[in-house]
């Protein structure tokens, strides 16, 4: 899975300028989900990843009382005494693929009392094993009465099953942290359902709203509405990031359909120097329509003329 195009442009800074200064820049100018992004992220393959607990590291998907439930439609408890006993039987993800279509045809109660006595069986058959009692080979020449009488052969010719103190098993421990690819979950994608996918109707259709509209006015009288539904943190994280992309992309539109005297207006602006006071008092009286101008800019190309004003007022300003 890679990630889109804008987080990974989120670690690009070749349009910012050289090194760090480019680095900085670029990060100034993000907003606070991107700079988190930036910040707590890396990439890698050619996705973006963030860091989590590795909690998980030693139970597969398939073994998940979460999967399980959902896969089964059975209560957490259930799939819990499920899990168990698969995890028992060693169970690999083709055998629980078999184990659920068996119990949906049989029944959950039915299910977890066969899985539940094979694990049993199983288990008492482990603990009751002893490989010291076990009856050596026959055919081998090192194991049984005559094993003695190979003792001066080629010691290459045996074989110890036990191995050397050194060679004893290691546990495998595994690392504290684990990264996934950012929007990404290992067991939302075993369920075939992504997490905008688990939203009710009414929150998508809000989300296919905001993603198509285009023009500025109706994206705010959208927000204003949003804002007012007190949606969850999750659900308002991701509607407002949507937001943001959307007003990003109407405004870059703008920007390259601006009429002629707005250009007019832009070029006074960077050419201002130290006339900038000046300047921003004569473009309030024309927008304010105190002082009359053919053909004015019209109401969103001054959101463009002020965001250029206030950059170069920032520039000059000690």
């Amino acid at each position: 899975m890679k990630t889109t195009s804008s987080e990974i442009d989120l670690f690009k800074h070749e349009e910012f300028g050289e090194g760090y200064l480019g680095m900085a820049s670029h990060v100034r100018a993000m907003n606070q989900l991107d700079r988190q992004i930036f910040e707590d992220c890396t990439v890698a393959d050619g996705a973006v990843v963030a860091p989590h607990l590795n909690v998980k590291s030693r139970c597969p998907v398939h073994l998940r009382p979460e999967f399980i439930q959902k896969k089964v439609g059975c209560t957490f408890h259930q799939a819990v005494s499920l899990a168990d006993a698969w995890s028992i039987i060693e169970a690999t993800p083709k055998m629980v693929q078999s184990f659920i279509v068996w119990i949906k045809a049989k029944g959950i109660e039915q299910g977890i009392a066969y899985f539940e006595h094979l694990a049993m069986k199983l288990a008492e058959v482990e603990v009751s094993w002893d490989p010291e009692a076990a009856e050596p080979l026959r055919d081998d020449p090192n194991t049984g009465p005559d094993a003695d009488a190979d003792a001066d052969g080629d010691p290459d010719d045996s074989f110890d099953l036990y191995g050397a103190a050194d060679d004893a098993y290691r546990e495998e421990i595994p690392d504290l942290y684990a990264y996934h690819v950012i929007g990404y979950d290992e067991l939302t994608e075993a369920m075939e359902l992504t997490w905008e996918e688990r939203q009710p109707r009414s929150y998508k259709s809000l989300l296919s709203k905001v993603r198509g509209i285009g023009d500025l006015d109706a994206l705010r009288e959208l927000g204003k509405k949003v804002y007012a539904l007190g949606l969850s943190r999750d659900q308002a994280g991701v509607f407002w990031y949507e937001y943001r992309k959307s007003e990003q992309r109407i405004m870059a539109a703008l920007k390259k359909s601006l009429g002629v005297s707005a250009r007019r207006l832009l070029q006074q602006v960077r050419n201002a120097n130290g006339n900038l006071a000046a300047l921003g008092a004569r473009l309030f009286k024309i927008q304010r329509g105190a002082v009359r101008m053919a053909d004015p800019p019209k109401k969103h190309e001054w959101i463009i003329i002020w965001e250029d004003y206030h950059g170069q007022q920032a520039a000059v300003r000690p």
